[in-house]
């Protein structure tokens, strides 16, 4: 069957576009679980994927393994430093002015942006062989494995993410304090370890984010600057309270992004943000919030 080589282009743009999408829903989850139960603005976000990139880049070249099995090896460490994060710097300003909110988190992203330049430079890296590199075609569409293996394992991390939600005790106490704080509060539920179990959990969803990343591309000490805006639209467009609404707001940034690409490398992304304003125009909540 001919198919004309213009369809062949979008039909695998699309392709491409649902893989990088999931893994955007995963970028964003670390970000929607924090505001959503916390109610914290981390404009630290996308630093954080990219000063964990950096941890899995350092196990992977010292240790000679592939950056997934690095991720795996570096997640207790990621949740005891999303305490300490919490513990240190997030907790004394929540329940204060968003500015003031705002003005810790951008500082704290530029003090991790510093910290990687200074140590760094502005070399991109990455690690040389990830065991999933080749690719293999299906009829004319080419499929990468590193796309594929990250879009899997995306989804299997949502799944998880949101059985975690929605079937254990911890998870719903989550939720209960993304509803309503004070309700939770007056059921019993302490609040404050919510919050430390909550930024720690978020660390490793941002750890697992940077991991699938190191895995398909490279770290450079700019990277979370593009992770922090694709999360906030992915956010945004899903509206708090529903792992399901992140994997399809991821969706369409993934494919928005991947088809703009067809038009210019460049405006690829304005694509993304044309798109989230007619929606947001439309929905200001997002398509699917609880609340």
């Amino acid at each position: 069957m001919f198919i004309p080589d213009i369809l062949v282009s979008i039909l695998q743009q699309v392709i491409d576009g649902v893989f990088l999408g999931l893994f955007y829903a995963v970028v964003a989850s670390g970000l929607a679980l924090v505001f959503g139960v916390m109610d914290i603005i981390n404009f630290a976000h996308g630093d954080l994927i990219m000063i964990s990139a950096y941890f899995i880049w350092l196990v992977s070249i010292a240790l000679n393994i592939d950056p997934l099995v690095s991720t795996i090896l570096l997640i207790p460490l990621l949740f005891l430093l999303g305490l300490g994060v919490q513990k240190g710097l997030i907790n004394p300003v929540l329940g204060r002015e968003p500015l003031i909110q705002i003005a810790v988190t951008v500082g704290f992203g530029f003090i991790l942006q510093n910290i990687a330049l200074g140590y760094f430079k502005a070399e991109p890296r990455g690690y040389p062989n990830p065991v999933f590199s080749g690719g293999f075609s299906i009829g004319p569409f080419v499929i990468y494995e590193s796309k594929l293996v990250s879009a899997v394992l995306s989804l299997v991390i949502l799944w998880l993410l949101n059985y975690f939600l929605t079937r254990t005790r911890i998870g719903l106490a989550m939720r209960a304090v993304t509803d309503d704080r004070a309700s939770a509060m007056l059921m019993g539920i302490n609040v404050d370890r919510i919050y430390l179990l909550t930024f720690g959990l978020g660390m490793v969803l941002i750890g697992i984010a940077a991991g699938l990343w190191m895995e398909m591309g490279q770290v450079w000490p700019y990277l979370g600057s593009s992770f922090s805006l694709v999360s906030w639209v992915a956010v945004a467009l899903a509206g708090l309270g529903s792992v399901q609404g992140l994997v399809y707001s991821g969706l369409i940034i993934g494919i928005a992004e991947s088809l703009g690409s067809l038009i210019s490398p460049s405006v690829k992304m304005a694509v993304v943000y044309l798109i989230f304003f007619l929606i947001l125009w439309f929905r200001p909540r997002g398509l699917f919030a609880r609340r």
